[in-house]
């Protein structure tokens, strides 16, 4: 059975991008493009890893790290998160740590560190 991936960034590059490369590599990719739906697909489904852009309409993925910790399922609560962003300099390796987010990636997004750190998590 096929990993899944939920990634939600704004970006309909990356969206394209990422999911052009982790199908390549027989995962499953749901996109979402805004923060708004994340919580509720969680919940609904099982994701093997989740990428959350930081900045992203509706929700921040700061936000949406710090919910998904607090899910009321342990499993979904520990689903492995990594971040990505443009603006990672606002932000230091303790933010992170803080709302539970295990590991992160600078954009210009590095597609073969992005496939390596799912890699280590799946």
């Amino acid at each position: 059975m096929a990993k899944r991936i939920l990634l939600a960034d704004d970006s309909p590059v990356i969206q394209t991008l990422s999911k052009k490369i982790f199908f390549g590599q027989g995962y499953e990719l749901k996109g979402f493009k805004s923060g708004a739906k994340v919580i509720s697909e969680i919940e609904a489904n099982d994701y093997d890893v989740i990428i959350l852009d930081i900045i992203l309409p509706g929700v921040s993925g700061m936000e949406l790290a710090k919910q998904i910790r607090q899910l009321s399922d342990k499993k979904k609560a520990s689903t492995p998160i990594i971040a990505i962003s443009g603006n990672y300099k606002n932000y230091s390796k303790s933010d992170f740590d803080e709302v539970g987010i295990n590991d992160y990636l600078i954009k210009p997004l590095d597609y073969d560190a992005l496939v390596t750190a799912v890699k280590k998590y799946v």
